[in-house]
Parts: structure tokens; C-alpha cells; sequence
């Protein structure tokens, strides 16, 4: 409720601040001396309380009057509601009888003006009731009142009582306790002192604390026996009829008969009140005798009761229906008529307050009529408030971390409900939620009794959120773990300062913050920030292909692994860390530095680094004279000769070679000394079988004209001809199921066999160590002569694999394999080009046509360019698989032959014609062979792959054009050269041609040589100038085909070389 203060200070709701202050300055005293008076000390104290409200609404700014303004409207309007409710209920009871007339209008009017109300409401509330002339009168039968003077309070202790109410807004003392009106002495006294004790804590002295505490004084005088509660109850029984007169008294008023239509509004207001409807009647009568009203006899013995106290209608219809009971409710003390129909039919509501007239059990969940003082379950009625105020108190109690109050409570609660579901469960939570204070607490003293703070700070928190926090333990730990991290971070902050000036004080600060807290992250993130120190120590040597560093690295500070960040530089030393190049981030104290350029002069740097955090100083070295040697050191041996080969480095003036039959030569006059190209040397001036040493020096000219060798690369070889991949073996089937095999014996070297169920992972010629040999999965099969074996068991189903090995010394050569299947080969493999289809890339489609073998119902296709396919499983072949299905569908199957890589140079050349002998087929053409597919027990077994008639040759895409050529001089010096174009067959095309020249020897191919003529496309017969040059005449001149030229759009020729003059090899 918003208290009118314009009211209270007799001013105009648009005064101003100043009217206001002087109106307050006005009624302060005569509030203050009000406050004396027994009569209105509570309204003069409330006054007194609000001043400070009253100011700060009225006086402050003008947004808080003005929302002060809205509230008092709103309340205001509130008000007047409430104000025509009240004239409504009585408009209500003067038409009861069926109109209004002139009379009851007067009293009408004189109710309104009492109320505050505009005269032209009541016209608006009563323009749609009729308007009565005269009344009908009807006599009364004269009734005596006998009844004694009822025990009850006297009036000036009710009106005490009545005021403290109306101050608390309460309607009796009941309801300022917040209990039901039958609770029990016990439940009454604890609540009364536990109200008393909750106002007695607030030192303040207002009007609200007066008059709660004077209101529970009367509850504890007037509630606390079962005498002065029932002289209390008879009270308000008494108050309640003194109303119900008055109210019978307004109806009658002014009227000379008591209808049937009034009576029965006023048997309801009655119950409103709590008068049983017999006591109500009596009321009537009573009031009809005290008025001089007639009471109309028809309506009285329709009302009279007849039957216990019941109506007559309600006694008819209780033959059929049952009986109706009058039920009190428990929340306004009214009562309400139930019929047996409504008591079965489900929830009923207070026709006076609307509260439900059933209450539900909180131990069972059962509903009950609030007539029924127990549940079913034994559960009374008058004690459910206590338990669901205790319930609530728990709640709220464990919600404030309170467990203990929560816990008392929930006792409370049990010995009103020993089964109460919510109490068990309740005192379940306060176990866990002492087992979790308990985990917190250990958590928080863990993390203070190893150092870390900031982990302890975090489990405080948690601890605080599941306990009460201004408990003295948790202010106690917060204000310790709060100090020691406030110096930590303080320590932090200093070292922070020297981490770019003094690092390894600043590294004892850090050590110094984190022995308080060790977990502080400004620590830690300080101490990984902060610059190692630099290595000592450093010492670079050129070797070889490479420049070799070392240093000493610094002793560790426990902070993590270092690495080191190597800056090379061209010339002197760096100055910097950002002068010069960093190349590489080691975690060693060494480096190798191989990508220095060679005959450079280099510096270099070495600075410590962990993370992101690297050292203020550096240790150099420098400068030294890097002088690489070759790489890529390439030995090969055959019979009688020697072959050495490497890559020059850059600035390289030559490579020189040295020999040396008893050790490896340490310069380069150490030994004889090999002819060698610049990047080749072949040694012919040895013996087979026997180890010589060689050493390779690469030889560097200096601006001043000095020459400086590099240190050498040094290695060993014995000339002997290699050991060629043996096999593949030749298998035979023995009638008894054993399986023989031949081969031919290789010239050096043991043969060994291997069986295996997968082809082995290496290709024929590879060269194996002892222990990769027998790594290999499958069983080595017993030898029974030099050139032969027997496998006495073989597999019985699906296909294996035997592969010979080469056995010589330590090493094994890796052979050719034959597979043993019991699938039968294919037969009659053909092969028609059919030519590239619309869109398709070069490469073309190739029509297959073979013979099933029987009992198979799919076929692997295998393609090679160049040779035949090694087996199914071939990496450099193309493989398809196909099915008997999709081949009869068709009757052939087309494969697809991707655009075929363009030849080397080399494939161009053939030897010097000698009479148009056959030429050999080119090595481009594609090898398909077929293969069976069987499945055997499970598996997918292949055919061996013995059919010759299941493997065949592709034809090319074009024919073959054999271009024959002549260099013709000029007859007089200065002129140019000319060559002229031949080809076979006759009239054919002619692509693009290069003329290569080479001082050493006749050009090889295209990119041997320099390249002194491009000759364009043209045909058979066609002539083209070659661009005169002296040295044509002194130079190696060939003819190739021009190596820029697409190769798809190439076909196959061969080129015939002339055989004399600068052409002939």
C-alpha cells in the first residue's frame, strides 16, 4: 500500500518542495507527541518512519516524484475499487427482495458519501435494478432472546488487539502468526516465539517492529492456554455476529418485511463471516425484532432447519442425494454447503475466498475435505502447516549453506512425518553436501600445502559456493592465500623489470614469487619469457661437403630443453641477432652445414633459445674459407674398368681423381692419377678382383690465382663383372603331386629358393643383406642339385610363388619368380588398335580377344610398355580386372592405353644401316599378357602365366618412317651449309629437326651439344641452309628429331645417320 503523504501533510498534490518542507517541519511535532497516546501510537510512530521516504519522494528530484505520483494513482485507483466492491455487496443486499426503493436509495447515498464516492456512481450501479413502490408485510412471529452473555475478551483489550491488526494489516491474531485457526498449543507457542525472537534481533525501533511485537504479546497471552484460546475463538465468534448485525441492521433499515431474496444474501454473508447458517437465522430474527421488520414466514420456514440443522431443500433432496455439509474453510473461516454430488465430483473452492476446501497430505499425496481432520495414511490436518513451514525453512536453510539449521528443521519435519518422502531425501542432501564441503576443504588444503596458490584460490572458490562464505575458516584461508599471492605477484612485477637487463636476477626473483605461489601464472609466463644464457665455445671446420659447428652449451637452469639458433653471414662476424641469416634451430651442441656456397667466405653465430625466449648475447666464430667437396659420389664396377661419377660444386675449377692400391689417398698427389672428365672418370688400368682406393678432390682457383683442393671424398672398389638377377625358374608337376623346378646356374654365386604365397616386395636385381633375406615371408625350399629342386609340398589349393636368390658373400641378389597355380592359363591372346575415340587423350583403345580356360569365371589383365609384364601383380604395368560376364556380353573387351610418355632421344638413334636389314621394334610398344582368376576355398588364386599364346604385343598407332639425311659443304668458305631430307616409305612427312654440333665428339643426342640449326617440318625430298660458321667444319654434326615437338603428335621413325664426314661416330 502506498501511503498518501499530500494527505498526511494537508497539502496539494502540486505544491511545491518548499510548501512541502514547511508543512513536514508543520506535523513533526504533533507526530512526535502522538506517539504517547495508547490510541494512536502506532499510526504517529509509522508517520515518524516514513519521514525519511516522505522526503526523498516529495523532495528529490523530479523523476522520483513523478514516478511517486504514478505509484499513489495506482493506488489510489486500487482504493476506490476495493471502495466500490464494498457498495456493490450492499447495493446487492438492499435488492435482494426484488428492487430498490426510495428508501433504500437514501441509505444508499448516505453509504457512498461515507465512502468517499461521487453521488452519480450509485445511478450507474443501479440503473438496471428495478425501482419498487411499496412492500409487502408480512407479521412475524415473536421470539424471545434468553441466551446468557458469552465469555469472552473485553472490549478495551479487543480494541487493543484490533489495532495493533489494523496496523499489520492482519485479520486476527492467527493470521499474524501466519497459522490456521485450528493449530495446535504447541505449533502456536513455538511460532509466537520464534516471531519474538526474529524482531527482538532488529535494534531499530519502528511502528512495524511496536506493533508486531504487541501483536505477539496478545498471541502468546490470549493463544498459549487451551482457556484463553477458547475465550480468543468466542471473541472473534462474537466479533464476527456484531458485524453480520450491522449488516443485517443496513438491510433492514428503513423496511418494514424481510424478504426471502434478502435473507438468503444475508445467510451468505453470514457464512462469509463463519456463521453456520442455524446461527445466521437466529442473527435474523433478532435483527427483524430489533428493527421493527416483519419477517416473511414463507422464506423463515423454507430456511428453518429440520433436519440437524439443515435447510429443508437440503433435507428433501438428502433421500436421493445424501446429505449436504456446511464446510468451513480454513483459509477465511467461512462456510460453504457442499452436496454429496460435489464432494465426489472432485476440487471445490470457497464460494467466499476462493481457497480449495481439500488439503493435500504431504506425506501420501493424498487429497482430503478440510472437514476430515486425518488422512488416510494417520497424517493430521493441523499439523501440515507446521511441517510445510518447517520444510520451507529447510529449504531455505540449505540454500543459505546453513546446514545445521537445515538439518533441525528436517528433524522437525520427521517427528511430524516419520515417512515424509521430501525429509528423507533432504537429510540425504545434507550428507552429500557435507561429503562436498569435506572434498573442497581437502582440495583448497592440498593446493595451500603444495604452494599453489592460484589452484587454491579456485578451490576456495569452490568451497565458498557450496558453504556459507562468511564463515570464520573461509575468511581465515581467503585472507592467508589472498596475502601470499599479493607478495608473489609484487615480486613478479620486479622481475619483470629485469628480464632485458640482469636475466639471471631476474630468474631468482621469479624463483623467489613462485616459492610463494607456484602456480602464478605472471610467474611462470616471466620465467619462460626470460633469455637464457648464451653458449660458449665455438669452434667451425670445413669438411668435406660441409661446414662443421660445435660450442659448449650453458649449464642448465631447470627451466625446459634448449635449442640453439645458428646465423651464418657472408664475410665478418655478425654484430647482431638480426645480422645475417638464420638457418637452422638445433637442439645438439653441433651443427653440419651443408648449404653454404662454395669458395664463400662465411661467419657464424650461435645464439640459446627456449620457446619464444632467446638469449641477449651470442658466441661467433669466423671467418672461414669453405671449399666443398663433390657429391653424389657414384661408384660402378665391371670387368677390367672402373666407373666414377659425381656432381661438381658450384665453383669448381676441375675434379681431380687419384688412385691408390694400399689406402685411401689423403691429398691429391697421394696416388696415380686417374685421366677424368668433370664429372665423370672411367679407371681401365686395373686388375679384376682386386681393391683399389680412390679419392676424388675437387680442385678451387682464387681471385689471386692460387688453387686449393677440398678435402677429399675417398672410396673403394674390386672391378668384376655383376652378378645378373638368376631365374626365372622353370616348373614342372610330378605325377605325385611334387613340384620341380629347373633354372640356369649363374656364373658366380650360390642360387637359393624362396616359396612364398605373395610375390617378395623387392624387383629382380635388387641386393639384400642376410638379414633382410630371411625377414622375407615364406620357406626356403631345399636344393637337390646345382641347378635344381623338389617342393614335396606344395600347396595343395591356390597359387604360390618361387623366387631365386643369388647368393654371393654377406649379400643376396634378388631373382626372377615363376608362379605355381592350379587355374589354368588363357589361350589365343589377339590384339586390333582401334584408335583413340572422340574426346579421348592420346593413347588409343586396343580390342583383346582370348579363349577361356574352363571353370573361371574372371580374367586380370596385365600392360607394359616397353617388355613383357613380370607377373599379375607387375608395379610397372597397367592391370584391369575382368568378368566372363561383361566379355561374353561384348565378345571382346576394349582396354584403354593411357597417352604413352614421349621416348628419350636416344630411342631415336640406331645403328648405322648396313643394308637395310630388319629393323628391331621399338621399345614404346605395349605387352598385354591375360591371366585366370579363380576363387579356391576362399581365396583368389591367378594362373601361372606359362600360356605363350595368352601374351601379345600391341601394335603401334602409326607406321614406322625410316628418315635418312646429308650434309652438303659449301663450295666456297663463307657460304652456308645445307642438308637434304630422305624418307622410307617414299613421299612421307618429316617433323621437326635440330642440328647438334659437338667439338669433343659426334653428338650422342639432342642435348649433347650445342644446338646451330632448327630445320621445320616438311616432307621427303625437302632441302634446308644451315647458317654459316668456320667451325662447322672442325665440330661432331648430327641430325636429331627437335625434343621441344609435342610426342603425342609424333609418330615412329628412326633416324638413318650418315657414315661419313662429321657424322660418323
Amino acid at each position: 500500500m502506498v501511503p498518501d503523504y499530500y494527505e498526511r501533510l494537508g497539502v496539494d498534490p502540486a505544491a511545491t518542495a518548499a510548501e512541502i518542507d514547511a508543512a513536514l517541519r508543520k506535523k513533526q511535532p504533533a507526530w512526535s507527541m502522538g506517539t504517547r497516546n495508547p490510541k494512536t501510537r502506532h499510526a504517529n510512530q509509522l508517520f515518524l518512519d516514513e519521514i525519511p521516504a516522505l522526503r526523498r519522494a516529495l523532495m528529490g528530484s523530479a523523476e522520483t516524484r513523478a514516478a511517486y505520483d504514478a505509484e499513489l494513482a495506482a493506488a489510489q485507483i486500487a482504493d476506490r475499487d476495493e471502495k466500490l466492491d464494498d457498495l456493490q455487496r450492499l447495493i446487492r443486499i438492499r435488492a435482494a427482495k426484488g428492487g430498490l426503493g426510495a428508501p433504500d436509495f437514501a441509505l444508499l447515498r448516505a453509504e457512498a458519501s461515507r465512502l468517499g464516492l461521487e453521488p452519480d456512481v450509485l445511478d450507474r450501479l443501479t440503473r438496471l435494478i428495478p425501482k419498487l413502490t411499496d412492500d409487502a408485510v408480512h407479521d412475524a412471529e415473536p421470539e424471545k432472546d434468553a441466551e446468557p452473555p458469552a465469555d469472552v475478551l473485553d472490549p478495551s483489550t479487543r480494541r487493543q488487539i484490533r489495532l495493533a491488526l489494523e496496523h499489520l494489516g492482519r485479520r486476527d491474531l492467527y493470521d499474524a502468526l501466519g497459522l490456521f485457526r485450528d493449530a495446535p498449543l504447541s505449533v502456536i507457542a513455538a511460532r509466537a516465539d520464534e516471531e519474538r525472537q526474529r524482531w527482538m534481533k532488529k535494534a531499530q525501533v519502528t511502528a512495524e517492529k511496536t506493533a508486531w511485537l504487541e501483536a505477539i504479546s496478545h498471541a502468546q497471552s490470549h493463544l498459549g492456554a487451551a482457556k484463553s484460546r477458547a475465550r480468543y475463538d468466542r471473541t472473534l465468534m462474537l466479533e464476527a455476529e456484531e458485524r453480520f448485525d450491522q449488516t443485517a441492521d443496513f438491510a433492514l433499515q428503513g423496511r418494514d418485511r424481510l424478504d426471502a431474496g434478502t435473507r438468503a444474501i444475508l445467510i451468505d454473508e453470514a457464512g462469509a463471516l463463519g456463521i453456520l447458517p442455524d446461527r445466521a437465522s437466529r442473527l435474523l430474527q433478532r435483527a427483524c425484532r430489533r428493527c421493527g421488520a416483519a419477517l416473511d414466514l414463507s422464506a423463515a420456514h423454507a430456511a428453518t432447519p429440520s433436519v440437524a440443522g439443515q435447510p429443508k431443500s437440503a433435507a428433501a433432496s438428502a433421500g436421493s442425494n445424501g446429505a449436504y455439509k456446511v464446510v468451513r474453510c480454513r483459509n477465511c473461516a467461512g462456510v460453504s454447503e457442499v452436496s454429496p454430488v460435489a464432494r465426489r465430483a472432485g476440487p471445490a473452492r470457497c464460494k467466499h475466498c476462493g481457497a480449495s476446501l481439500k488439503w493435500e497430505c504431504p506425506v501420501c499425496r493424498r487429497s482430503s475435505w478440510v472437514d476430515q481432520p486425518r488422512c488416510a495414511c494417520g497424517f493430521r490436518l493441523v499439523l501440515r502447516e507446521a511441517l510445510v513451514r518447517h520444510f520451507s525453512a529447510a529449504l531455505h536453510a540449505f540454500r543459505s549453506h546453513d546446514l545445521e539449521t537445515a538439518r533441525r528443521h528436517l528433524e522437525k519435519v520427521q517427528s511430524f512425518a516419520p515417512h515424509h518422502v521430501g525429509a528423507r531425501n533432504g537429510m540425504a542432501k545434507i550428507q552429500e553436501r557435507r561429503v562436498e564441503i569435506e572434498q573442497a576443504r581437502m582440495v583448497f588444503e592440498l593446493a595451500e600445502a603444495g604452494g599453489r596458490m592460484t589452484a587454491a584460490l579456485k578451490a576456495l572458490e569452490a568451497w565458498r559456493r557450496i558453504d556459507d562464505p562468511g564463515s570464520a575458516e573461509i575468511r581465515k584461508a581467503r585472507e592467508l592465500v589472498a596475502d601470499r599471492v599479493r607478495r608473489a605477484e609484487g615480486l613478479a612485477a620486479k622481475a619483470r623489470k629485469l628480464e632485458r637487463v640482469d636475466p639471471p636476477q631476474a630468474r631468482r626473483i621469479y624463483r623467489m614469487s613462485l616459492e610463494l605461489a607456484a602456480d602464478l601464472p605472471n610467474a611462470l609466463d616471466g620465467l619462460s619469457r626470460c633469455p637464457p644464457d648464451a653458449p660458449t665455445n665455438l669452434e667451425a671446420r670445413a669438411l668435406g661437403d660441409r661446414v662443421q659447428l660445435s660450442w659448449t652449451p650453458p649449464e642448465a637452469d631447470g627451466l625446459g630443453p634448449l635449442t640453439f639458433a645458428i646465423i651464418r653471414k657472408r664475410g665478418e662476424l655478425p654484430k647482431h641477432p638480426g645480422d645475417g641469416t638464420r638457418i637452422a634451430e638445433v637442439s645438439t651442441a653441433e651443427f653440419d652445414d651443408r648449404r653454404v656456397e662454395p669458395a664463400e667466405t662465411v661467419s657464424y653465430a650461435v645464439l640459446s633459445k627456449r620457446g619464444a625466449a632467446e638469449s641477449l648475447a651470442a658466441v661467433a666464430a669466423g671467418p672461414i674459407l669453405f671449399l666443398p667437396d663433390v657429391e653424389d659420389l657414384r661408384v660402378a664396377t665391371r670387368e677390367g674398368e672402373v666407373s666414377l661419377s659425381w656432381v661438381v660444386p658450384r665453383g669448381a675449377t676441375e675434379v681431380r681423381v687419384v688412385r691408390n692400391q694400399e689406402a685411401a689417398p689423403k691429398n691429391p698427389r697421394d696416388g696415380a692419377r686417374v685421366p677424368a672428365a668433370r664429372d665423370q672418370a672411367v679407371d681401365r688400368d686395373v686388375a679384376d678382383d682386386k681393391v683399389y682406393h680412390y679419392g676424388v678432390f675437387a680442385i678451387y682457383a682464387t681471385p689471386d690465382g692460387r688453387r686449393f683442393p677440398s678435402p677429399g671424398v675417398t672410396v673403394s672398389a674390386r672391378p668384376s663383372p655383376p652378378v645378373p638377377p638368376p631365374g626365372p625358374p622353370r616348373i614342372m608337376l610330378a605325377p605325385g603331386g611334387q613340384v620341380r623346378l629347373d633354372w640356369i646356374e649363374p656364373a658366380r654365386g650360390s642360387v637359393r629358393l624362396l616359396r612364398s604365397l605373395e610375390p617378395v616386395p623387392h624387383a629382380p636385381g635388387a641386393i639384400l643383406s642376410l638379414a633382410e633375406a630371411e625377414s622375407l615371408a615364406g620357406e626356403w625350399v631345399e636344393l637337390t642339385g646345382p641347378n635344381r629342386a623338389e617342393d614335396f609340398d606344395p600347396p595343395a589349393a591356390g597359387s604360390c610363388r618361387y623366387t631365386l636368390f643369388a647368393s654371393l658373400g654377406h649379400s643376396l641378389v634378388v631373382g626372377h619368380g615363376a608362379s605355381l597355380s592350379r587355374v589354368a592359363d588363357p589361350s589365343g591372346l589377339r590384339a586390333i588398335r582401334l584408335g583413340n575415340a572422340p574426346g579421348e587423350a592420346a593413347g588409343g583403345r586396343v580390342q583383346l580377344r582370348w579363349n577361356w580356360a574352363a571353370d573361371t569365371v574372371s580374367a586380370r589383365i596385365v600392360a607394359r610398355q616397353g617388355t613383357s609384364p613380370i607377373g599379375p601383380d607387375d608395379p610397372a604395368a597397367l592391370g584391369v580386372a575382368v568378368s566372363r560376364a561383361e566379355y561374353d556380353r561384348f565378345g571382346s573387351w576394349l582396354f584403354h592405353l593411357p597417352a604413352s610418355s614421349p621416348d628419350e632421344p636416344s630411342d631415336f638413334e640406331l645403328h648405322p644401316a648396313d643394308g637395310g636389314g630388319p629393323v628391331p621394334p621399338r621399345l614404346a610398344h605395349w605387352h598385354v599378357r591375360v591371366y585366370s582368376v579363380a576363387e579356391l576355398d576362399g581365396a583368389t588364386c591367378l594362373s601361372p602365366g606359362l600360356e605363350p599364346s595368352a601374351e601379345t604385343v600391341v601394335p603401334g598407332p602409326h607406321p614406322e618412317i625410316t628418315v635418312a639425311y646429308q650434309l652438303k659443304r659449301p663450295w666456297l668458305p663463307g657460304r652456308p651449309w645445307s642438308v637434304s631430307m630422305r624418307t622410307d616409305p617414299p613421299g612421307a612427312n618429316v617433323p621437326p629437326m635440330v642440328v647438334v654440333a659437338n667439338a669433343r665428339a659426334v653428338p650422342l643426342s639432342a642435348e649433347d651439344g650445342d644446338v646451330v640449326a632448327r630445320l621445320p617440318a616438311g616432307r621427303d625430298g625437302a632441302s634446308h641452309p644451315i647458317p654459316a660458321d668456320p667451325r662447322l667444319a672442325f665440330l661432331g654434326l648430327r641430325a636429331f628429331v627437335d625434343p621441344g615437338y609435342d610426342p603425342d603428335a609424333l609418330f615412329p621413325i628412326r633416324l638413318r645417320h650418315p657414315e661419313a664426314g662429321a657424322t660418323r661416330v
